[in-house]
């Protein structure tokens, strides 16, 4: 299972159009972040790398990489997550296997870079298609139908 990130991959109805990408502060990391990192809002507003396990609300997909240490409040671009986006990212090869396509009891977060097919366990998105990316590695089209922007606290 590869970790690349979550990339933008297509818009549910069709449309075309560019993201926005947005300045965020974040909370401060000694790794950094990297451009396709799922963030989560923290209480203090700041954007944040969601965890293993992260099953709640998630808010936007990192675009931009900063690998030295992050101060706290330091501001990163950003891409807010909306439920018409559909976002490609890494996934568990026998998980997607066997893992059922619009199923809505959703998915659950592995880290910022993947995500867990099978896991439906209070998960925040929804697999569209599957498939493998140009390594080979296993890869789902999700979408996320609760986020800070719609439908989440």
């Amino acid at each position: 299972m590869a970790g690349r990130g979550f990339e933008f991959a297509y818009f549910l109805g069709g449309e075309t159009g560019n993201l926005r990408a947005l300045d965020w502060p974040m909370v401060a990391d000694t790794a950094g972040y990297k451009a396709g990192d799922l963030l989560v809002m923290s209480t203090a507003g700041l954007a944040d790398k969601a965890a293993t396990g992260t099953d709640g609300t998630v808010f936007a997909i990192c675009a931009e990489t900063d690998t030295g240490s992050v101060a706290a409040s330091a501001n990163l671009k950003v891409i807010p997550i909306s439920p018409h986006q559909v976002w490609k990212c890494s996934t568990d090869a026998a998980a997607i296997a066997t893992s059922v396509v619009g199923y809505t009891d959703t998915v659950t977060i592995v880290d910022e870079n993947t995500v867990d097919a099978d896991g439906h366990t209070g998960g925040c998105m929804m697999i569209h298609e599957s498939g493998t990316d140009d390594e080979g590695n296993a890869v789902a089209y999700v979408s996320f139908h609760v986020t800070s922007w719609f439908g989440g606290t």
